[in-house]
């Protein structure tokens, strides 16, 4: 059986926002909004609690980075983050990824199935 190649290991250097020795920001490929970045770590990890400490601090450093980016270039309200940590929602993918959603005054942030939503039609 031939395994799918992991979409955050097999990511394009052009895509790069900004990197260091332990991880990478890039745009996320399916944005819920303007801005929308993902974090991840260079090592092929499943859970953020599994890596090193030096990986945290980076990563972390990394959302800071993300964030005043995020900042002077689209100046939203606020921001979601999101840690994706193994196969939860059923996603092919079991790389850890920190999502960076920016939020703006008014507007609704539509969550989608990546992050366990479901459309529940009331009865």
């Amino acid at each position: 059986m031939t395994q799918t190649p992991c979409v955050y290991c097999e990511f394009d250097e052009y895509d790069v926002i900004t990197k260091n020795d332990f991880g990478v920001v890039f745009p996320e490929p399916k944005p819920l909004s303007k801005g929308h970045v993902v974090i991840v770590p260079l090592r092929h990890v499943h859970s953020f609690f599994e890596v090193t400490d030096k990986e945290r601090k980076s990563l972390l450093s990394l959302l800071e980075k993300a964030r005043n980016a995020l900042q002077e270039r689209h100046q939203p309200t606020g921001y979601h983050i999101g840690f994706n940590d193994g196969n939860v929602f059923g996603e092919p993918v079991e790389h850890l990824h920190i999502h960076v959603i920016p939020r703006y005054k008014n507007q609704e942030l539509k969550l989608d199935a990546r992050w366990g939503i479901m459309d529940v039609e009331e009865d």
